[in-house]
């Protein structure tokens, strides 16, 4: 036993005794098989100190809505209905993009959908005959002269939930074959060690994909799962339904790119990659000439952003063999549950095993979850076949 004389060191105890944060280390051990949660740590890494965490959205005032009357209306209508009447105030001024009129609104009935307009603004009061679904778009706000100032209108912002999920990876050997010798390198712990921290990265990886949220009890205690980008993603979802032409996927980009930075992550399946490679636009792709975070990264310029594109050897099968996912790293962060005493970033913990067991037992923990922001910041491309 070495006697330790003075002040006990982290550099002069028994190694096994500390837990080893490798939250940066263990990123790095497989990165091909692991992107999202490789770029997400490295995009944003924030503490979290409890297991249940928020996020705001706000979002600007909608600008687009459309008439909803099976008859559609004539052009001396004055009361429209429309699918959503509290996207309109009184005096805005509103374009009928199919027709070219414009009116204006002078009252609204949130209750009943109807507008009350000006037709013709502009034209004499003369207004157009407008189709059910017409598209309507709100320009401006116009009020009278000497007027007083209109009734303020907000929006709340719109709370976002997460969970940390807690993930396990437990490696053991008896004492029997610690004792033995070894005729490979690395020697089996160093080997288990490597393949465990490998798995637990995967573990993650895939929840961060394709996990949905969720907390609920069992035997007495919370069990949470976290809530991954693809069940995150709502609006901007295309399905290319076999081939993905690039057309199709131009008018995704265009979708995808409206809001957020112009350069996002793309992961994608092998299918996904190859579909891009055949573009005949593909004398926009070039690859970088170093890697980044340990992996291939392809910029692929189109006309309304670029993508940092990765092969995801993970998203594999009938169905996730055909996807591309597009993520906004700007608006993505990686929570770890943690507090000013102790965190649950990623660690490996020694000597696990009970007191009488003839042997050894050690596990990478984790608990976290993923920040995703708004999802209209990021996209997803299903069903390419080719």
């Amino acid at each position: 036993m070495t006697v330790i004389s003075g002040q006990r060191l982290t550099t002069n105890i028994l190694a096994d005794q500390l837990a080893t944060d490798i939250s940066s280390q263990i990123s790095l051990l497989e990165p091909s098989a692991q992107p999202l949660a490789v770029f997400t740590r490295a995009a944003g890494k924030e503490r979290t100190i409890a297991s249940k965490f928020h996020w705001t959205l706000d979002e600007s005032k909608a600008r687009y809505a459309a008439i909803d009357n099976a008859a559609g209306y004539n052009g001396s209508a004055t009361t429209l209905k429309v699918t959503d009447a509290s996207a309109f105030a009184k005096f805005d001024t509103v374009l009928v993009t199919r027709t070219g009129e414009y009116m204006q609104v002078m009252d609204t009935n949130v209750q009943n959908s109807t507008v009350d307009v000006v037709r013709g603004v502009g034209n004499n009061g003369t207004g157009t005959s407008i189709n059910d679904e017409d598209e309507l778009l709100i320009v401006a706000s116009a009020q009278p002269e000497g007027d007083r100032a209109k009734a303020p209108r907000s929006q709340n912002p719109v709370k976002i939930t997460n969970y940390t999920q807690i993930f396990r990876e437990p490696f053991a050997e008896s004492g029997t074959l610690r004792a033995s010798g070894f005729q490979v390198h690395p020697a089996d712990w160093p080997h288990q060690t490597r393949k465990a921290g490998i798995e637990h990265t995967k573990d993650i990886e895939y929840a961060f994909v394709f996990g949905r949220k969720d907390a609920r009890t069992v035997n007495g205690a919370e069990l949470r799962t976290t809530g991954g980008i693809i069940h995150q993603i709502a609006t901007n979802q295309v399905d290319a339904g076999g081939t993905l032409t690039e057309e199709e996927f131009n008018a995704g980009m265009a979708q995808i790119m409206r809001y957020g930075s112009r350069k996002k992550l793309a992961i994608a399946s092998a299918t996904g990659a190859m579909a891009l490679n055949k573009f005949p636009a593909s004398k926009q792709i070039t690859r970088n000439d170093e890697t980044t975070y340990g992996m291939d990264v392809t910029l692929f310029q189109s006309p309304f952003g670029s993508l940092n594109l990765v092969y995801h050897p993970l998203l594999e099968g009938e169905k996730y063999g055909g996807v591309i996912i597009v993520v906004d790293l700007d608006d993505v962060a990686y929570r770890y549950l943690g507090n000013d005493q102790e965190t649950r970033d990623t660690k490996i913990l020694h000597n696990r095993q009970e007191p009488d067991r003839d042997g050894r037992m050690s596990e990478y923990l984790t608990e976290c979850g993923v920040e995703w922001g708004n999802e209209i910041k990021h996209g997803l491309f299903t069903g390419i076949t080719s």
